[in-house]
């Protein structure tokens, strides 16, 4: 049995399905140490623009603790934002064969890990980077000088896909050290529901007031600059496109702006607002088609959640999901910020009824090879190999 502490900074509706995964194995002792308690109770999220609590379970299933946060201003936004003197020590008594820290962006998780290291335990790290970015001169520098000291303390790095992978081997991680632990949300869940939702996104068009026959792009994410959302709207609008609706599911900073360029525009846009997850399987469901039109995104989780039902996939180049998920049999791929290109790839989408049957039925195909059990396997394989090096 392999005994594996997880250091993450808040509950999250995305990992909770793998933390009951990885608990329910007879291979695994685990335990959870939370930097924050945000999601438990309600809180402001400044991306959504609002306050928050997750409808479904975050903290059912696994073992885990709140270690206390001492940061004058707690949040994941900034670096002193997590601040967690006892994490480390707390982390020691349950005495692991391994720690797991989520990202290396806050203070906590850099204490652990040197701490860590000094004590001879092994460290995985699990990130969502990538190289995707053009980053200014000054902070590629401060990468290329502060990452691979860090990274060759590690005992491996936890990639989600292969742009993950490729970005830990570049800052110093050897090849042999680098474990892929696909980034996944619990397709269980929402397939389940697959058949069901039908009538609810039914009665969400009716909500809208979109006929039953028309046409539906949704787009699932925070209304903010780096999402691309203007250009979707724009690209939408660039032609006439009867019977056919642009649905945008989410909030954020941007929304009142959006919605006066849709109307400026005379768009056909809904915006939807904040959904909760249990509601998530029938705001995809209304749609015939998903776009992710972000000028960056480290991976993109709404395209594997719109693909468990299954819709082909409208994203960007710039989604660091695509070189896993999205390819020519699921879906369509165009330049990030490219309006008229992004105005094609709708043109195409929205002409081939038989096309997107075929591109939805691939995407059903594509995600059942990345779930949560495949995660969980490659956490436990991970954590079996550092700790018998260690």
């Amino acid at each position: 049995m392999v005994r594996i502490a997880i250091l993450a900074t808040h509950p999250i509706q995305y990992q909770a399905p793998l933390y009951r995964a990885l608990a329910a194995r007879d291979d695994v002792a685990l335990k959870l140490f939370f930097c924050w308690d945000f999601g438990v109770k309600e809180t402001r999220d400044p991306g959504f623009g609002k306050t928050i609590r997750w409808d479904v379970p975050l903290l059912e299933g696994y073992d885990h603790e709140f270690v206390p946060n001492v940061s004058k201003r707690p949040g994941t936004d900034h670096f002193f934002g997590l601040v967690n003197p006892g994490a480390f020590a707390r982390m020691s008594a349950f005495r692991p064969d391994v720690l797991i820290v989520h990202g290396y962006a806050h203070f906590t998780e850099h204490e652990v890990m040197v701490r860590a290291h000094q004590k001879g335990i092994p460290v995985l790290l699990r990130g969502e980077s990538n190289l995707l970015a053009e980053r200014p001169p000054h902070v590629d520098l401060a990468k290329r000088l502060a990452l691979p000291p860090i990274f060759r303390r590690l005992g491996g790095g936890l990639a989600i896909g292969a742009l993950s992978a490729q970005y830990f081997e570049h800052y110093g991680v050897p090849k042999d050290r680098v474990f892929i632990a696909p980034y996944t949300v619990d397709n269980s869940f929402f397939q389940s529901q697959a058949e069901t939702v039908r009538e609810e996104a039914r009665a969400f068009r009716r909500e809208l007031g979109i006929p039953e026959d028309d046409l539906v792009v949704n787009y699932a994410a925070k209304l903010i600059p780096v999402k691309g959302c203007a250009d979707l709207i724009r690209a939408f609008a660039a032609r006439p496109r009867p019977k056919t609706h642009l649905v945008l599911i989410g909030d954020g900073p941007l929304r009142g702006e959006l919605e006066s360029l849709a109307k400026s525009l005379s768009a056909r846009v809904h915006f939807v607002g904040f959904v909760n997850q249990k509601r998530m399987p029938a705001a995809y469901a209304l749609g015939d088609v998903f776009a992710l039109p972000s000028r960056f995104e480290p991976w993109g989780l709404a395209v594997n959640e719109a693909m468990n039902l299954g819709l082909p996939i409208i994203a960007s180049d710039q989604v660091g999901a695509v070189p896993d998920l999205v390819g020519p049999d699921n879906g369509w791929v165009f330049p990030a910020g490219s309006v008229p290109a992004l105005t094609r790839v709708l043109d195409e989408a929205l002409a081939q009824n038989d096309g997107r049957a075929s591109r939805g039925k691939a995407s059903l195909r594509r995600i059942a090879a990345w779930d949560i059990p495949h995660t969980a396997e490659g956490f436990v394989r991970a954590a079996r190999a550092v700790a018998s090096r260690a």
